[in-house]
C-alpha cells in the first residue's frame, strides 16, 4: 500500500510547509472527530526533508470515505485552514 501524497498545504505557518508543499515524511490526520492535521506545528525552525513530499501516515477519521482501517486510501490530499485550524480538506464523511 502506498501512502497518499499531501498534494498541497496552504498552512504557511507550519514548520513543515515550504511554498505550499508539505515536507513532513508522514502526517497524521484527525483529532476528536475533527479532520485536523495533527502534525501541524508552528515554530520558527523548518522541519522535514526539503527534497521530499509529505505523505499521510495515519488517519483517525474512521468515518471518512477514504479511510480503510485507519489508513487513507485517497490518491492524495490537500491541507488548508478551516476555522483557523490546519485541516485535511479531502476529508469526506461516508
Amino acid at each position: 500500500m502506498d501512502m497518499p501524497v499531501v498534494n498541497s498545504c496552504k498552512v504557511d505557518a507550519c514548520a513543515y510547509n515550504d511554498d505550499h508543499a508539505c515536507h513532513a515524511l508522514a502526517i497524521t490526520v484527525g483529532e476528536e472527530n475533527h479532520a485536523q492535521c495533527d502534525t501541524y506545528i508552528s515554530i520558527p525552525a523548518q522541519g522535514g526533508d526539503p527534497v521530499s513530499t509529505g505523505h499521510v501516515g495515519a488517519c483517525k477519521m474512521s468515518d471518512c470515505q477514504h479511510n480503510v482501517q485507519l489508513e487513507c486510501q485517497a490518491p492524495g490530499i490537500a491541507v488548508g485552514y478551516v476555522q483557523d485550524q490546519a485541516d485535511c480538506l479531502t476529508y469526506s464523511p461516508a
